[in-house]
């Protein structure tokens, strides 16, 4: 009895590990496809020839391609909102320097998974689901922005006219930026990109653009 247990479960293990595995390959090969076509482009067919599985294979791991965007972009979502932290956890916010390595991590996050969450960024156009959970990110990444950008306007001699604004410029530059960054090829240096970025941080809140 203790072995058809143990060998039960075993067979269980073995059954969702490949259910993982064949839903990671999946994942894959859409983000590898999104390097060279926008989402509008992408078909499950497409998808799944490139996965080594059948089109059946698809819809027992997602309903459509919105739903695997959904499904597998939580993670990089969730990265995504950890690296916007980087700016809040200097002591004080965004000193010189601080902007760089605040936005390194966002940088980083857009490397790994530009591709995807372009695609996720696509997706949302004609997907209510999709674009309510970008418009809550968004919002909670202006949150932490407005408070790094008062405490920097704090120590300079440059006043903003309303932070929530200016936060959400910054976070819509740097979004938009990024996604042409690294959401398709040929990709940005990601030195490059999170310098020009850093520049331009710093430079809503010095009177002569700062150091970054």
């Amino acid at each position: 009895m203790l072995l058809r247990v143990s060998t039960s479960v075993t067979r269980r293990a073995q059954v969702r590990q490949s259910r993982e595995e064949v839903r990671s390959r999946i994942v894959a090969a859409a983000s590898e496809l999104l390097r060279t076509r926008s989402f509008a482009e992408l078909t499950v067919d497409d998808v799944m020839r490139a996965a080594g599985q059948g089109r059946t294979v698809f819809y027992r791991h997602f309903d459509d391609l919105a739903d695997l965007l959904r499904r597998s972009s939580r993670e990089a979502l969730d990265e995504l909102y950890a690296a916007q932290e980087q700016l809040t956890r200097e002591d004080p916010p965004m000193p010189p320097g601080g902007a760089l390595r605040g936005l390194r991590p966002a940088v980083a996050v857009y490397e790994r998974h530009g591709p995807l969450l372009r695609g996720v960024t696509e997706a949302a156009a004609s997907d209510p689901e999709l674009a309510a959970a970008l418009a809550a990110l968004r919002g909670r990444f202006e949150d932490l922005a407005v408070i790094v950008l008062q405490a920097a306007a704090e120590r300079s001699s440059a006043p903003l006219a309303d932070p929530r604004q200016t936060a959400r410029a910054l976070n819509l530059m740097n979004e938009s930026y990024l996604l042409d960054a690294f959401g398709r090829e040929p990709r940005v240096d990601p030195d490059v990109a999170a310098r020009t970025l850093a520049e331009i941080w710093m430079a809503a809140v010095t009177p002569t653009g700062g150091t970054a």
